[in-house]
């Protein structure tokens, strides 16, 4: 009865932590872009479905990290749904944001039974979660959401029920905790699945059953939301996005070589580290990076996590040394994916998974070395002196706070309109799927400063609109300012990304002299399809501008529709350029297809009339 007062004091203690970490390093939400992505997709899924509709024009609701239909009017979220599934259901009871912190008190618990289903003694697993309280990192990732804690707990749990293996119930819930994680985190997943199989490896062959029947319900998630995004059961919902978004063809993949590294959403990381591609000189490096942050990350002090490996091999023939193969295990499944991952309070998040495991083996270490208790003073020290710093550096990016906040919207007394926001985070925390009527509630879409303004505007009735203004450098609150979208008849190119239809690459690029200073930028060989706005429809000329950075130009073919012959253009560079379309728009709606036969540069816009001379 004491040890479990104990541990259901750990466990609050958890839940409390993330709760103050929400509050203090988060300010009250979602800040990062992965995280707001999952808290749209879970939005969408507790409104019944991996995807939601929006109404025309649809580029003024498609961005980063959607996946959209052909014809644009369903969007769905790219990240597997096993996190969003859990998440919607703290959406459907008004509190999501509690969703993560008991995640974090229930992988206290999960801690405590593995280190004993490894054969520890009580003592030991209670410094076990005594660690798993403190860390740092787990704290930050059961209160943002993200879907590590929920996959720590899963592969935690699976591993426990199996070696527990106290009843056929248990087996089965083994089972499913697999399956849930296989559509959580599949790679992670599939280390899950080698640790549980040693584990049951000399066990009868109804436990094989049992758990291949409880991955059952997990692995159905995960295929539905493939078909539903994708149209096809095994059609990777990330490798489809990156189709049409990013550059070159293929890039986001698991994988080595040339051409690995997406020059748009990694484009930093790419040119710094993969110039030639991926290989094992990155891949070596990447290895390293994340072993270095992960020994930081498990216990907020790498010598102390550096512990863990004395315990690791004087109990090497025991059940303690399937924690050491577990975390190999996690960091070689994602040697292949050529993006590290880390960020600041996040650590090395693809190894976050395994950080539990971590913890036990120096919660053994520590007890072996007769330090006792003195290892959870020395984590809560290294927090204090080294591993807080990555958190106050996470709390004040990006303008301190979350992109988007109910609250400002509710001082300012606005129940319902149009407000337009200006970052992918805003959108993803702001839009709430099914929201398409302004007159009845709010409808928050993306401000394109284009035609698309005018013309959702005008398509949901001329509904009071606004602007969410928020400033990514802090200086000052986020506020409400009342708009109207005035009439503009120019269409910008990098408005229209995702495109709907992209044969090879197509992604936003900067470039001094654009309009707003990006353009759509296409590599030779491809196609894209841009929807025309009605302003443009019908138009008698229309002007395109074109960006170039080399002074190699570029030859173009173009058609209005399917159906029309297409037209070859000639393109100087470098600079920017305007240049008559031949042929004229029709006056239904309809699609000009650009085509970049050679050379280089970006689509700034469309416009109507004739270029202007200077």
């Amino acid at each position: 009865m004491r040890r479990s007062l104990w541990l259901a004091g750990l466990c609050c203690a958890a839940f409390a932590l993330s709760l103050l970490y929400l509050q203090y390093y988060l300010r009250g939400g979602p800040r990062i872009i992965d995280a707001t992505s999952y808290f749209l997709e879970a939005r969408s899924l507790a409104a019944g479905s991996f995807s939601f509709h929006v109404p025309d024009p649809s580029a003024a609701f498609r961005g980063r990290f959607l996946l959209a239909s052909a014809d644009g009017h369903e969007l769905g979220v790219i990240f597997p749904p096993g996190y969003p599934l859990v998440l919607s259901l703290g959406v459907r009871a008004g509190a999501p944001l509690l969703v993560g912190p008991l995640l974090g008190a229930l992988l206290v618990l999960a801690t405590y039974r593995l280190a004993r289903a490894l054969g520890e003694q009580p003592k030991v697993a209670m410094l076990a979660a005594m660690l798993s309280v403190l860390c740092g990192a787990l704290r930050y990732h059961t209160a943002d959401t993200m879907s590590h804690g929920l996959a720590a707990l899963l592969l935690c749990s699976a591993l426990a029920l199996t070696l527990e293996a106290r009843s056929s119930a248990a087996t089965l819930v083994a089972g499913g905790c697999l399956g849930l994680l296989s559509a959580t985190r599949p790679v992670s997943a599939g280390v899950a699945l080698l640790l549980v199989g040693y584990a049951v490896r000399r066990k009868p062959r109804r436990s094989w059953l049992l758990l291949a029947l409880g991955t059952l319900p997990g692995v159905a998630l995960l295929l539905l939301q493939q078909r539903a995004l994708t149209g096809h059961w095994l059609g990777s919902t990330q490798l489809a996005y990156y189709a049409v978004s990013d550059a070159p063809a293929g890039c986001f993949r698991y994988g080595f070589g040339a051409g690995t590294g997406c020059h748009f959403e990694h484009g930093d990381y790419v040119s710094r580290y993969l110039p030639n591609g991926y290989g094992f000189v990155p891949a070596l490096r990447n290895l390293a990076v994340h072993l270095r942050v992960f020994a930081s990350d498990a216990t907020n002090f790498a010598p102390l996590t550096l512990l863990g490996g004395v315990a690791l091999f004087k109990h090497r023939h025991s059940p303690l040394a399937l924690a050491g193969y577990a975390v190999l295990l996690q960091a070689l499944a994602y040697l292949p994916f050529y993006f590290d991952g880390n960020y600041p309070g996040g650590g090395a998040r693809f190894l976050a998974e395994v950080i539990p495991l971590a913890q036990i083996a120096v919660a053994r270490a520590a007890w072996d070395l007769r330090l006792g208790w003195l290892a959870p003073a020395i984590s809560a020290l290294g927090f204090a002196v080294f591993a807080h710093h990555g958190h106050e550096e996470l709390r004040d990016r990006e303008g301190g706070r979350p992109m988007f906040e109910p609250a400002v919207l509710e001082r300012a007394g606005v129940e319902h309109g149009l407000v337009l926001v200006s970052t992918d985070h805003g959108f993803n925390l702001g839009h709430r799927p099914g929201a398409t009527d302004a007159r009845l509630g709010i409808v928050v879409a993306r401000a394109r400063d284009d035609a698309h303004d005018r013309e959702l505007y005008e398509r949901l009735g001329a509904p009071p609109t606004y602007r969410y203004e928020f400033d990514l450098k802090g200086r000052s609150a986020p506020r409400l300012v009342a708009y109207e979208p005035a009439p503009n008849r120019r269409q910008e190119g990098e408005a229209d990304w995702p495109a709907l239809m992209v044969q090879g690459s197509a992604y936003p690029t900067h470039y001094p002299c654009a309009s707003g200073g990006r353009g759509l930028r296409l590599l030779p060989g491809s196609t894209v399809e841009l929807p025309l706005s009605p302003s443009l429809a019908g138009e008698g000329s229309l002007t395109m501008g074109w960006l170039a950075k080399t002074g190699e130009g570029a030859r173009l073919r173009l058609r209005w529709g399917r159906s029309t012959r297409a037209e070859q253009l000639l393109l100087p560079g470098p600079g920017c350029s305007a240049v008559l379309l031949p042929g004229h728009p029709p006056s239904v709606p309809s699609s000009l297809f650009i085509e970049l036969i050679s050379g280089e540069g970006a689509l700034d816009y469309l416009a109507p009339g004739a270029p202007v001379t200077r």
